[in-house]
């Protein structure tokens, strides 16, 4: 387990990019949780699966009555992309904290990527009034398997009574679907055929209905809505996805895999280029946010 204090270490971090805050209007999912506060302040916020994009969202949070912010990361390769981009937006205050560990401590799994931390999450609070879980279910089989069903209620104890837990996610994409479209499917697998060639975990998303269900299971608490967000897919989005596939290369076991799948990839990359040609993007799937409460008297 490490956590790291903000203070002190921005002599020790290189300025790579320039200031860039994620405002709600400009995000529509983070707008929405914005807009689910009703103009309650956010308080102690914790980050629960940080990464760069959301770190710069909740530091604009301070003007809207966040009083400090715990940002939590399984990777360490993660943990010191946020390491410097807090200090390039300049949070780089005594009550701000990043820390690095896993949910569920020490896994046994061998396939887990190498740069997930094993160690157990030593928090600097007992509790917190906002909780943003980030796509963090979804990610979730990359570093802690099979305990999907535990995060929920691990986070619903660390909120306050009162406090808002915001879950974003992935409606998971099928195996195949109809008309242009379908070349999602095809470089989701793809690309996950090439992470698990490489030996790593390939993310799992899971349905907002799932995300429902298990909060409607626990006591005292409560869920206050759901909004979905169509996604549009262009060729750049697609061109991500594939370049995911791409740079699993190194890892493979053999070189007539990785010939193999280039083939694969490249064809891929120009039907996705043709499908997009009229920069018309394909409409396809859903992120969604899901936002529960805690009783503040509970029964």
């Amino acid at each position: 387990n490490v956590v790291l204090s903000l203070l002190g270490i921005g002599n020790f971090l290189k300025n790579k990019t320039m200031k860039k805050f994620v405002y709600g209007k400009d995000d529509a999912l983070f707008g929405h949780i914005e807009e689910q506060q009703d103009g309650k302040p956010f308080g102690n916020v914790l980050d629960a699966g940080s990464g760069s994009h959301s770190l710069r969202w909740i530091a604009t949070l301070e003007g809207k009555g966040m009083t400090s912010f715990t940002a939590v990361t399984a990777d360490k390769n993660m943990q010191l992309r946020i390491m410097d981009e807090a200090q390039n937006l300049g949070v780089l205050v005594e009550e701000n904290h990043i820390v690095v560990g896993n949910w569920f401590g020490t896994s046994n799994d061998t396939t887990t990527n190498e740069s997930f931390s094993s160690s157990s999450i030593d928090l600097p609070h007992d509790q917190y009034d906002t909780i943003i879980a980030d796509y963090l279910i979804g990610a979730m089989d990359g570093f802690s398997p099979y305990r999907q069903e535990e995060m929920i209620p691990k986070l619903v104890a660390l909120l306050k009574p009162g406090g808002n837990l915001y879950i974003i996610g992935l409606e998971p994409i099928p195996e195949k679907t109809d008309g242009p479209a379908n070349i999602i499917c095809k470089v989701r697998r793809t690309r996950d055929a090439c992470i698990q060639l490489a030996g790593h975990r390939c993310y799992r998303e899971y349905p907002v209905q799932w995300i429902q269900n298990q909060i409607e299971k626990i006591p005292d608490f409560v869920l206050k809505g759901t909004e979905k967000f169509p996604i549009l897919y262009r060729y750049d989005t697609i061109l991500r996805q594939i370049d995911v596939g791409r740079r699993k290369f190194p890892f493979f076991p053999k070189p007539e895999l990785v010939d193999a799948m280039k083939v694969v990839l490249d064809e891929l990359d120009e039907e996705a280029r043709e499908l997009t040609s009229t920069d018309t993007p394909i409409k396809y799937g859903f992120d969604y946010v899901v936002s529960a409460q805690k009783k503040l008297y509970p029964k």
